[in-house]
């Protein structure tokens, strides 16, 4: 029973060590106790009493707080772009929450001089030593594309490897690529956290690592690890990341993916759904706006080519993601963007306009201005950098033949431009995938005048329509029609005559001959229940096209009706008119039938029965008359 607990063999007396030591009498008699004794230096860190600790690890803690600063909190802010209308909010946070906010940023600890608290565990020339389990963190799964842990993402810089070492000193396994690593038999385990701590997320060396790797071997967990520190850091993290050549770097990948003849599912696609997210993370700050404006109108010009493409990628988000980084030019170029250098001036500046703009501004206040914006060239305006894009010539087939089709002379005379045509394509073909989805042929067309768009636009719990493929192709859908609503809306902010080759009305009369009425009156079958924003933004593109000056084809006019009574604005209903020389009733009518009280009388809607009502409810319930004040008619009921 007691095998388990007593040694097996008996402790010879002389490996027992003494606990305490004895000690004088005078000592001893001041404490009462015999075996008094005083703790020795070795003895006290391996013996210490737990309320000990507790008290000295209370007494650290006022210590290792520092005195809350200021201006390192409002540096914060300022360096995460926090706008100023959520200042005044945060800055009546707790002091204790504004330290954390402190404390975890990696801005404050950059900005901050280095202090000798974190002294290095090493000599500059060596590095620490690897363990087994380091080492097995380190392998691979997978020998040909590199994962994210066999980047060294560290900040300290290239050293010159040692071939031969001594014991205390050992190499830098990241830095051989076929070294030990393979040979390493240790099976892998988990990083620890101090382990993940210690590894530095500089942007220099995603940058060498999107430099020095290609896209159909690149690891998808580093560009997705990228794609969170473009959205999540600072904009310092994300200014570093752009001088050392990052977004350049991301357009040479995305180029590089965009080039493969035939992708594959499982690695290229997402590839490219990441590189996408990355770019799109860039528009998040204002440092990888000037960026995506520097380039423009790369990458949206080889983005629309593949969305016209047969190559065009099969996941619906990845195509929804292409859109919202169209729909993000409205956000780079705003209404006052300055034309480029190599446009005529004139052919759009010689309407008359209300408001004036930017560039027509005097050379004194155009010097002083330092948030202007130049659009790419050659273009003047936003809508016509759009209106070329969606004009992208799309690419032959894969089964196309070698000598293009040209059609007779007498068909190209008959031939009407629908020079919209290929963009609405990609509309009718979700129309033709999912056509069971619009299953609803009794819905109309909103009247947007009638339609609360906050209602429609608020926040919803998830329902049993959400995450699956329709739903998925109607919120596509509806990033379409957002984009589309966008550009009506900016051209109608132009305010151009009808003549005008980018005004409003040419705008829609260009997309109604093109065929944007068949889909419109196909999409209105979708459920008002779980895609009320679908409705919201057609019912906004009707409302565009009649303030533009296009008269509706009947066949679409037809179907324009009140949404549903949820979606509904409330009508305000006018009080019934009151005459003076009539007397309105102070007590509640009792009803002959039955026997209800009502707070008012209730009136017909026709004027011509006010009289007869207001004479009904002067009489009593039971019979009897009331008095009549003078001036009014007495009439006298049929029934009594």
């Amino acid at each position: 029973m007691f095998k388990s607990i007593l040694p097996s063999r008996r402790v010879p007396a002389t490996d027992f060590q003494m606990l305490t030591t004895p000690t004088d009498p005078s000592e001893s008699e001041s404490n009462g106790k015999e075996n008094y004794f005083t703790y020795n230096a070795p003895a006290e860190t391996n013996a210490k009493p737990g309320t000990e600790k507790r008290k000295k690890a209370k007494g650290k803690v006022p210590q290792e707080q520092e005195p809350l600063s200021t201006e390192d909190f409002e540096r914060l802010l300022d360096d995460l772009q926090i706008p100023s209308m959520l200042r005044p909010k945060l800055a009546t946070m707790d002091p204790s929450v504004k330290a954390a906010f402190l404390k975890s940023s990696h801005v404050i600890a950059q900005m901050r001089p280095p202090v000798s608290a974190n002294p290095p565990l090493t000599p500059r020339g060596l590095r620490k030593a690897h363990s087994s389990e380091s080492l097995a963190s380190m392998a691979s799964p997978r020998p040909k594309k590199p994962s994210l842990e066999q980047y060294d993402l560290s900040p300290a810089p290239s050293r010159r490897m040692v071939s031969g070492h001594a014991r205390g000193v050992s190499m830098d396994v990241r830095r051989q690529a076929a070294f030990d690593v393979r040979a390493a038999p240790v099976a892998p385990l988990k990083t620890s956290k101090d382990k993940k701590k210690a590894v530095v997320q500089t942007p220099e060396k995603y940058v060498s690592i999107l430099l020095g790797h290609s896209s159909t071997v690149l690891d998808i967990e580093v560009v997705k690890k990228l794609r969170l520190l473009l959205r999540n850091e600072s904009a310092s993290w994300t200014d570093v990341f752009v001088r050392s050549g990052g977004y350049d770097a991301i357009l040479t990948r995305l180029n590089e993916i965009l080039d493969v003849e035939w992708r594959e599912e499982q690695h290229d696609d997402q590839m490219l759904h990441e590189l996408l997210r990355c770019v799109k993370g860039l528009s998040t700050s204002a440092v990888g706006c000037n960026a995506l404006r520097a380039a423009c109108p790369a990458p949206f010009d080889k983005l629309v080519t593949l969305l016209y493409s047969d190559k065009r990628p099969g996941e619906v988000a990845t195509r929804q993601l292409i859109v919202e980084l169209l729909l993000s030019l409205f956000d780079l170029y705003p209404l006052g963007s300055l034309p480029s250098n190599g446009s005529p001036a004139a052919a759009i500046t010689a309407h008359s306009r209300s408001r004036s703009v930017p560039w027509e501004l005097s050379s004194t206040s155009l010097a002083t201005s330092s948030t202007l914006i130049t659009l790419p060239r050659p273009h003047q305006t936003l809508f016509s950098l759009l209106k070329a894009l969606l004009l992208t010539r799309a690419p032959p087939p894969s089964e196309a033949p070698g000598t293009p089709i040209e059609p007779h002379a007498f068909i190209e005379e008959l031939h009407r431009p629908r020079i919209y045509k290929t963009y609405l394509q990609e509309l009718s073909d979700i129309c033709r995938d999912y056509f069971w989805v619009f299953c609803h042929p009794s819905n109309n067309v909103w009247d947007l005048a009638d339609t609360d768009e906050a209602k429609v636009e608020k926040p919803r719990a998830p329902g049993g329509m959400t995450g699956g493929v329709e739903f998925e192709a109607m919120c596509y859908m509806t990033m379409h029609f957002k984009f589309v609503n966008g550009i009506a809306s900016y051209a109608q902010a132009l305010n151009l005559p009808k003549e005008h080759e980018h005004s409003a009305y040419r705008f829609h009369h260009d997309m109604f001959q093109s065929g944007i009425e068949r889909i419109l009156s196909i999409a209105r079958k979708a459920s008002t229940t779980y895609y009320p924003t679908l409705h919201l933004e057609i019912a906004r593109y009707v409302a565009s096209a009649g303030r533009a000056g296009l008269e509706l084809p009947w066949s679409l006019s037809r179907l324009v009706g009140q949404p549903p009574a949820g979606m509904r604005r409330l009508a305000v209903v006018p009080p019934p008119p009151t005459h003076p020389s009539r007397s309105t009733p102070t007590t509640p009518t009792k009803q002959r039938s039955g026997g209800a009280y009502l707070p008012y009388p209730v009136y017909p809607a026709h004027p011509s029965a006010y009289a007869a009502r207001a004479s009904q409810s002067a009489l009593g319930g039971a019979g009897e008359q009331r008095p009549v004040p003078p001036g009014s008619r007495k009439v006298t009921p049929m029934f009594n």
